[in-house]
């Protein structure tokens, strides 16, 4: 079941810069040339050239500019901030671009992204004869889809008797909080866990470092982690027992990803690995290690970017962290 996710793990909807946007030249005015998307591909990867922005490229591929950003988790709505040669991931479609975890369904992933599994099964470029053939791994587009909303707050679930007390959420760091870490060695599993909301899951640091940037707007759009500066190579630890859903590289700015769901439903992201350690179906414990701090993807620099996913989007780990 998926119950949080996003194929790139895209962020919520946000505010574009209009201003910014339609100061941008229209497509043609730069450099913009790419590659043709055919009709059994679903998205391309489009590398960008001097001249570039996000209303021209959008506009030559016939999408909204809401899709290039939501796909592209490490860009903002900002045209200044594309950064000439990195890649861009680019729907075929105004869609969603979604990679499959363990444990998904078509009428899940649909429900969450606020599309139907008509639209996803029909999409050509999917190569879904049935909905029953989706498996782990597998890249699907989703017509139409969009982030599901932030929801509102809401209060944190009464802890199992004898569990840890819940963590009091702290304020985001300055420059140069320095983390803590544990890393061990993990099991496998070949089944989905089960995953109980009222189960009570508490958090730690994934590794130690440096926290450069939080959660929060980020160049005109939406920072969904924090990122953790730390030498490279370093052991990435999971933040809370749970089995791997993903475990893989991308060309949507995460690089080398994994994703943990843990037996609440929360998952947890771990970005720009250098290497991966786990596979999907293994279960890991509280600070098993996943992979090595690295900058594959769109990063600078040697770091973990860190996300915690509850309920279809994402908080703000420094609340959920000791």
């Amino acid at each position: 079941m998926v119950s949080e996710s996003a194929a790139t793990y895209l962020s919520a909807p946000v505010a574009l810069d209009s201003a910014a946007i339609s100061a941008s030249p229209a497509a043609g005015d730069g450099d913009t040339t790419g590659p043709v998307i055919s009709s059994d591909q679903a998205f391309i990867n489009y590398e960008v050239v001097p001249g570039d922005t996000l209303l021209a490229i959008a506009e030559q591929y016939g999408i909204g500019v809401e899709y290039l950003i939501w796909n592209n988790p490490e860009i903002g709505a900002d045209p200044d901030s594309l950064i000439i040669g990195e890649s861009l991931l680019v729907p075929a479609t105004n869609g969603l671009v979604y990679d499959v975890r363990l444990g998904d369904t078509i009428t899940d992933i649909a429900g969450t992204y606020a599309t139907s599994p008509d639209a996803i099964i029909q999409f050509a470029a999917n190569g879904l004869a049935s909905p029953d053939l989706i498996t782990e791994g597998m890249v699907l587009l989703l017509p139409g889809g969009v982030p599901p909303p932030p929801p509102e707050p809401v209060a944190d679930p009464e802890p199992e008797p004898g569990a840890k007390p819940a963590q009091e959420p702290v304020a985001d760091p300055e420059p140069g909080f320095a983390v803590p870490a544990a890393v061990g060695a993990g099991t496998v599993e070949s089944e989905p866990i089960t995953t109980d909301p009222n189960i009570y899951v508490s958090y730690v640091w994934p590794l130690s470092g440096t926290v450069w940037s939080g959660y929060g707007p980020r160049w005109g759009s939406f920072h969904k982690g924090i990122d953790i500066g730390a030498g490279y190579g370093t052991p990435i630890g999971a933040a809370a027992a749970g089995q791997v859903v993903l475990s893989t590289y991308r060309d949507n700015g995460y690089g080398m990803y994994v994703i943990v769901r843990h037996a609440d439903g929360s998952e947890t992201l771990y970005a720009h690995m250098s290497q991966l350690y786990v596979s999907v179906g293994q279960y890991v414990n509280q600070g098993d290690a996943l992979g090595a701090v690295g900058c594959t993807g769109w990063c600078s620099g040697d770091h973990l970017h860190f996300e915690v996913w509850i309920g279809g989007t994402t908080y703000d780990p420094m609340n959920y962290l000791p």
